[in-house]
């Protein structure tokens, strides 16, 4: 089982996704993001409507690409170049604006 934490308590299910945007909701301007992390302090932190994209490929491997966003998309400290995709491994640690996530690929 395939997911993204938010704070040590909050697991956000990836399995069902094949692809979807991270980012947060907002009606006004149509962004209906598959990912909303707007629960989670998102508008504040930073990330943008549309933030990131996540994919996964052959049923096990994920990889997230950062959507020119306006306050970047970094892994485990590297900043992320614009629609470059990135594999995700287990553990790594996703800051998307000042929101931390860690990537988890199972229990």
């Amino acid at each position: 089982m395939a997911y993204l934490e938010i704070g040590g308590q909050h697991r956000i299910g990836l399995d069902d996704l094949a692809e979807g945007t991270l980012g947060r909701r907002d009606p006004a301007s149509g962004a209906f993001p598959e990912v909303d992390l707007g629960p989670f302090g998102a508008a504040e932190a930073g990330v943008s409507r549309e933030h990131a994209k996540i994919t996964r490929v052959g049923g096990d491997r994920f990889y997230i690409v950062d959507l020119n966003s306006t306050n970047s998309t970094s892994v485990n400290g590297e900043t992320l170049e614009p629609f470059k995709p990135r594999l995700l491994e287990d553990g790594d640690e996703i800051t998307m604006g000042l929101l931390r996530l860690v990537f988890r690929s199972g229990d």
